[in-house]
């Protein structure tokens, strides 16, 4: 009964609010009650609390800067691959079309010289044809001459030939690009 009693007188008085306005507020008691009333009557506590703070923060900010670095650094080794991927990519379509272009100039070297025989042949079968025409040669050199010209035009289409060669070898030995269709004739 006695408990009753001082429950009741304590809710009368918090009941009047008189205690409320005289007291500052309770702070809710710790497993440690002496912790909270050392704290209170710490004329340090305020300042060592924001001295605590204040060296969370600077941890925090440390923390913080070592990340930055990390992904500063990482940034920094996925921009060098890049680099080395891009300058070997680079280097590797170089060497391509340095070896296309020496091919091709090759087959187009050959083929510059297939047409100078074949014009070299037709010229030879042009002087005997000339020479036949020629006043003064006996049937026999005129006979000769016209073999001989027939001789060195039959040579032309064997040259051709050569010709097409050089340039089938060069079309099988060329990658296959696809071409645009603007620049394809129409069927």
């Amino acid at each position: 009964m006695k408990n009753t009693e001082s429950s009741n007188s304590k809710s009368n008085k918090q009941s009047t609010g008189i205690d409320s306005i005289v007291s500052a507020p309770v702070p809710p008691p710790t497993e440690k009650g002496w912790v909270t009333v050392l704290q209170k009557f710490n004329p340090l506590g305020a300042a060592a609390e924001a001295y605590g703070r204040t060296l969370a923060y600077r941890l925090e900010c440390k923390r913080i800067d070592a990340e930055l670095e990390r992904v500063r650094t990482q940034a920094a080794v996925v921009h060098d691959a890049i680099d080395k991927s891009f300058q070997l990519s680079m280097e590797d379509l170089t060497q391509r079309r340095l070896s296309i272009n020496r091919f091709f100039d090759t087959v187009q070297g050959e083929l510059g010289q297939h047409h100078l025989e074949r014009m070299t042949v037709l010229k030879m079968a042009e002087r005997a044809t000339e020479h036949m025409l020629s006043p003064g040669l006996s049937i026999e050199e005129r006979r000769n001459c016209k073999e001989l010209a027939a001789e060195l035009t039959a040579q032309i289409p064997i040259f051709g030939d050569k010709a097409n060669q050089s340039l089938q070898t060069l079309l099988n030995a060329l990658p296959q690009v696809k071409l645009p269709d603007q620049l394809l004739l129409p069927s």
